[in-house]
């Protein structure tokens, strides 16, 4: 019998509590039935000191007017009727205004953190999506909302009126916000963006962010936080096929135009096979493999790649078809842009690109090609009638000049281990005629790193690998492995750090303890750094050594073939090995003066070996300048250790 009281006691609460918790409509049905049963029990209460003619119900009004409003205090006559009043405005204070108060703003609170976390549905149509928040995602949006020129073709061409770019991020926060207002490419139309809670393998988060009414879906891959078994290649996959379900789901025909990132080079035909409208698959790990190895083999490239692939600034890459050139050489069509460097054609066949650069001058530009250029403004791309008039003028033709092969065996070192590495090895592979030492300095033994390292088994006898486990943010460490007898030092951003700045920092110092054992040395090879931040490439200015961002790049490449399907094609034609390639001529192997010749001179003297000048790498005190399209009739007064940057075509 003991037990029954305190079960009694526990069973009501337990009722309150989960009556309590179904929301603010249960809330405030509980405080209006204790308002009740108070009123009720303050009416019973000053029954007695009625007169004759009040009934109870009118007592009962009598108690609920003085709950619910101080203001009749001062009325009541006696001293019992005076304080029951007393109790019940004071009860009014505590249960109705505090109640009603507490939960209103509970309820307001929840609700506008419910609309913060952007859980509502949108309604777009022709809309850009980004799913995922990474370190690619601040850098793409600005990229999109910089891309004015670009983005006005992509909208005359999907009939889109206004810009709408919605993210979507595993968690939105009001500090989501604040970063992509702190980028200065952003700044204030941060407001502009939409931001959604949910995850892009979640078909039902597709739809909060309305993806099949979307005309493009950027997928970028995580760079951290990576799990064991669901990597950022299996979400992306997953995505593409949720995307595919939907579009059955509702008998939609037409699927958006989706870019989407793939780490791992075996999984870009899985991505492919995945969906069936309009996708270009960036193999990230490819990309930055490649450029690194263009590097290897032309230092001095990352400088250029920098430019051509940042939309935000500077000289970029264009396609454009301009029918006034059809039926004219190219050699012509090039000497009609005043401001632009032509430097090929891109075709479509059937949903795909071919891009042609450097091809021969005597080609005629047919129906539906598109002209690839580099200018700093796309209003710059408009060619001079005139000169297409002259297409019967004859070209000068001199001899091919050879492109400079490395010789021997090309030692590269490589501080640091990331998911590059595998990338960049088999990158280096597909340069047939060249041999390498490869010697990696990384705190894992090799035979850890095979899981990831697949390729160590497939090497031909002329790369040989050694690896050496230490930590190379020692000067011991760095003395013990010889850098000074490197050809190529290549310092990664480690995976091993899960924050930026961390991985940054260990590249840094490494990078400072490795200049100061290189200055007591006779060689001096060539550094290439990779960092995640780039707001870090400003601390190593006064060093010599050359930086790749991999997430700018990779996010520069995301936005840019966004906007542009052609690119992808021309990038991928253009950072293989063979055909096209970007090198350094010195001005001697054009037997010309470099002090007296403008820019076009040396456009005409290129183009008479079969080349392509794309502008100039000029040695300064402090460093290398690069200048890339410069004024044509502008003197540059070379000297004789400056060189061009020519695009030429490697047989």
């Amino acid at each position: 019998m003991r037990l029954k009281r305190p079960r009694i006691r526990r069973k009501i609460l337990f009722t309150l509590e989960r009556q309590l918790v179904k929301g603010a409509q249960y809330q405030l049905l509980v405080v209006a039935a204790l308002i009740g049963m108070i009123s009720i029990i303050g009416g019973l209460l000053v029954v007695p000191t009625n007169s004759p003619s009040q009934t109870l119900g009118e007592a009962i009004w009598w108690a609920f007017l003085r709950l619910t409003d101080p203001g009749y205090l001062g009325d009541d006559q006696g001293n019992w009727r005076r304080f029951i009043s007393t109790l019940l405005t004071l009860a009014g204070y505590v249960i109705f205004l505090g109640s009603l108060v507490a939960i209103i703003t509970t309820w307001m609170n929840r609700k506008i953190r419910h609309l913060e976390q952007g859980l509502t549905p949108v309604t777009a149509n022709n809309h850009l999506v980004i799913l995922g928040w990474s370190n690619r995602t601040i850098h793409i949006a600005a990229e999109i909302f910089q891309s004015s020129a670009s983005l006005k073709r992509l909208f005359d061409k999907l009939n889109i009126k206004k810009l709408q770019l919605i993210i979507l991020s595993e968690e939105v926060s009001p500090f989501q916000m604040q970063e992509l207002k702190d980028n200065p490419m952003i700044g204030r139309r941060a407001h502009e963006i939409i931001l959604r809670t949910g995850m892009a393998i979640d078909r039902e988060h597709l739809r909060r962010v309305d993806a099949l009414n979307a005309s493009v879906i950027i997928i970028p891959s995580l760079a951290y936080d990576r799990k064991e078994l669901i990597n950022p290649d299996i979400e992306t996959i997953k995505c593409l096929l949720s995307l595919n379900a939907e579009a059955r789901k509702f008998n939609i025909s037409k699927l958006p135009y989706v870019v989407a990132e793939i780490q791992d080079d075996n999984k870009i035909n899985a991505a492919y096979r995945s969906y069936s409208g309009p996708l270009e698959v960036v193999g990230s790990n490819a990309i930055i493999s490649r450029l690194m190895a263009q590097n290897i083999r032309h230092p001095g490239l990352s400088q250029v790649y920098n430019e051509l692939l940042a939309q935000l600034t500077k000289n970029n890459i264009f396609t454009k078809a301009f029918p006034e050139t059809v039926n004219h050489s190219f050699g012509t069509v090039k000497k009609a842009f005043s401001k632009a460097i032509v430097l090929g054609i891109v075709r479509e066949e059937k949903g795909s690109f071919y891009p042609n650069l450097n091809p021969d001058r005597k080609q005629l530009i047919e129906e539906g090609d598109q002209l690839i250029l580099i200018t700093q403004d796309f209003s710059d791309l408009e060619p001079d009638l005139e000169t297409l008039e002259k297409s019967s003028l004859p070209f000068s033709e001199k001899r091919p000049l050879l492109v400079e092969e490395q010789t021997g065996v090309i030692r590269i070192l490589i501080l640091g281990w990331n998911e590059h590495v595998p990338s960049l090895i088999k990158e280096l592979t597909t340069y047939e005629d060249e041999t390498y030492f490869i010697r990696l300095v990384s705190l894992k033994p090799l035979q850890d790193r095979k899981k990831d390292f697949g390729i160590v088994s497939e090497l031909p006898d002329r790369i040989e690998i050694d690896h050496i486990v230490a930590d190379y943010v020692r000067e011991s460490v760095i003395k013990r492995i010889e850098a000074e007898t490197f050809d190529h030092i290549l310092m990664l951003s480690s995976d091993r750090m899960e924050e930026e700045e961390e991985a940054d920092a260990r590249t840094m110092v490494g990078f400072v303890l490795l200049e100061e054992v290189l200055e007591r040395s006779v060689k001096n090879p060539s550094i290439l750094l990779e960092l995640a931040d780039p707001s870090n490439e400003s601390l190593l200015k006064p060093f010599q050594s050359e930086v790749i961002i991999s997430p700018l790049v990779l996010s520069h490449l995301l936005a840019g073939i966004a906007i542009q399907r052609e690119l992808y094609s021309i990038y991928n034609e253009l950072f293989t090995v063979g055909g096209p390639e970007m090198i350094f001529r010195k001005i001697e192997e054009y037997a010309i003066d470099g002090s007296t010749a403008s820019f076009s001179e040396l456009e005409a003297h290129a183009e008479s070996h079969g080349e392509t000048a794309l502008g100039v790498f000029i040695e300064r005190a402090n460093g290398k300048e690069l200048l890339l399209n410069p004024a044509k009739e502008k003197v540059l007064n070379l000297a004789e250790v400056d060189s061009l940057v020519i695009l030429t075509t490697v047989y």
